[in-house]
């Protein structure tokens, strides 16, 4: 009788240990779960904190072209005039008669005499060159693409609000999506005041980012990317 006893409890032990063991493993399973949906929810406020901060850029970029425009009025740099002394004036050739030539730079209107002129030419402006460092690595996934490299400015002076547009295409040339993002870099203040973080000076180089949203049923064959950039004092 004792013996069948022992059995009996030794039996239901060996149930609430199951059970013990099943209810643990069900809660460790729940915990994974909600990591993985915390982890998700991270990734999704990481994209959205990115996509708002390039919608801010865009909207902005018309303004701050605008006020610059405005509140920097410097002459174009279009003549070199090299003087007998040696001197190069630079500037703008706005008025030219027999005698005299008169010139707008950056510090005002400079009337000069024909007879000090060795020589005018045409002047060489200082641009920037932005392009493509290294190869483009494209993720094709089922609703988009995703282009990731680099952009290297390899011109003479800064560039502003770099910006890279992705084109797909399909076998007959159609047009199926267009996308762009702008380029994070060099932090840079204006003489108007206005801030940024979207310029790259010569040399440097800054990695991109570029998700393009493919059409449902859509077939991609190929693509052309394009750089664009502006170019403010």
């Amino acid at each position: 009788m004792k013996r069948i006893y022992l059995l009996l409890l030794l039996g239901l032990l060996l149930n609430q240990a199951a059970f013990a063991q099943k209810k643990t493993t069900t809660v460790t399973q729940k915990f994974f779960e909600v990591d993985q949906d915390i982890e998700s929810l991270r990734k999704e406020l990481a994209d959205i904190r990115k996509q708002m901060r390039e919608l801010e850029i865009r909207v902005s970029v018309p303004e701050i072209r605008s006020e610059i425009n405005k509140l920097i009025q410097l002459p174009e740099m279009t003549h070199e005039i090299i003087l007998n002394n040696g001197t190069i004036v630079k500037g703008k050739i706005i008025h030219e008669d027999i005698d005299r030539v008169v010139v707008q730079t950056q510090i005002g209107q400079l009337t000069l005499s024909k007879n000090s002129i060795r020589q005018t030419r045409k002047a060489d402006l200082p641009k920037a060159k932005c392009v493509v460092d290294g190869p483009i690595t494209e993720q094709v996934h089922e609703n988009k693409r995703t282009f990731k490299g680099k952009i290297k400015n390899e011109g003479i002076r800064r560039a502003d609000f770099v910006r890279i547009i992705f084109k797909l295409y399909d076998e007959g040339t159609t047009l199926l999506a267009a996308d762009s993002t702008l380029i994070a870099g060099n932090y840079h203040m204006y003489k108007s005041g206005v801030q940024t973080d979207a310029t790259i000076e010569p040399g440097r180089s800054f990695d991109f980012e570029c998700s393009v949203e493919v059409p449902k049923d859509a077939k991609v064959s190929y693509y052309i990317k394009q750089i664009k950039w502006e170019e403010f004092d």
